[in-house]
């Protein structure tokens, strides 16, 4: 059997930009103990399985690194929204994840899809880690390149580790030392880093890089579930008012724009967290898990 799914750029409107998406727009049929193989054949950021809704429930998905299942992830959540969207026209769906239903809303320039929004699952602090010298020595960064701001734990479905340097300049310098990724591991609740900065960034408010090679990611060039914990950070430390525009990916070649908005209460409490972008459809095709031999014959002709 053959299964088909979609390519899409995501976080961009320019094709060959943002992260890329893999989505399997039904994979009912596909033996759920493949999906992790499959993620790995994609070797993607994330690659999406799609169930679609039926007697009008809503739509579930399932989403795999390379090397794991995720509960949720942004770039996965705009990306199917978008897929979704161009078929039915809503201005608002519901997403159902590991984590619980994900809202989603759509605005529409020419009849097709422009902006997608997700409303993320509020902010849960965690750890604040105080070893700048360790820290800096895993980025193969000096002391000196770390802002005084505290390297934080911070999730809105994924839980992340939050380091800001002095300037968007300083950012292209980071290389993670894996060897002492695993050994800081042991100390914080996370393998997931994302650095950023606000000085100096040209094109936005905020420049940032997302690792997580011990998941099999090394980098990131979208990640919309750290940008959404993101922009709680700025928030709580003071650094930036919402809404901000989020640059990443510009180290890798893969420039990505992420939107980011809070809603706060009169007691200055986050009550909505959300991250938006772009997307673009870039290709499509037919997987072959079970007659692969058919697949090529037919392709050979």
């Amino acid at each position: 059997m053959s299964y088909q799914y979609y390519l899409l750029d995501v976080f961009t409107s320019t094709p060959l930009s943002g992260n890329q998406l893999a989505v399997f727009p039904d994979a009912s049929d596909i033996d759920p103990a493949r999906f992790q193989s499959i993620a790995k054949e994609f070797n993607l950021s994330e690659t999406v399985f799609l169930f679609p809704s039926k007697s009008g429930e809503n739509p579930s998905m399932r989403i795999f690194t390379p090397g794991r299942e995720l509960p949720t992830a942004g770039h996965p959540t705009i990306g199917t929204a978008y897929l979704l969207a161009r078929e039915s026209r809503k201005a608002s769906m519901i997403l159902k994840q590991k984590i619980g239903d994900i809202p989603v809303s759509v605005t529409y320039r020419d009849n097709e899809p422009d902006l997608i929004t997700m409303n993320q699952p509020l902010p849960v602090y965690g750890r604040v880690f105080s070893d700048k010298a360790s820290i800096a020595r895993m980025l193969s960064l000096g002391e000196d390149d770390l802002e005084d701001s505290p390297a934080e734990e911070i999730s809105c479905g994924n839980n992340i580790l939050f380091i800001q340097v002095k300037s968007a300049d300083i950012l292209q310098k980071i290389k993670v030392r894996t060897d002492l990724l695993e050994e800081l591991s042991d100390k914080v609740d996370t393998t997931q880093l994302y650095c950023f900065a606000v000085n100096n960034v040209r094109g936005g408010d905020v420049r940032g890089r997302m690792f997580a090679p011990l998941i099999g990611i090394y980098e990131d060039p979208a990640t919309g579930s750290a940008n959404g914990p993101l922009a709680c950070y700025l928030a709580k430390h003071n650094i930036l008012k919402m809404p901000v525009l989020s640059l990443q990916g510009y180290e890798m070649g893969r420039p990505s724009q992420l939107y980011l908005d809070l809603t706060l209460s009169e007691k200055n409490k986050i009550t909505e967290v959300k991250v938006g972008g772009k997307c673009i459809l870039v290709g499509k095709g037919e997987l072959f898990l079970d007659h692969q031999q058919h697949g090529i014959e037919s392709i050979n002709g």
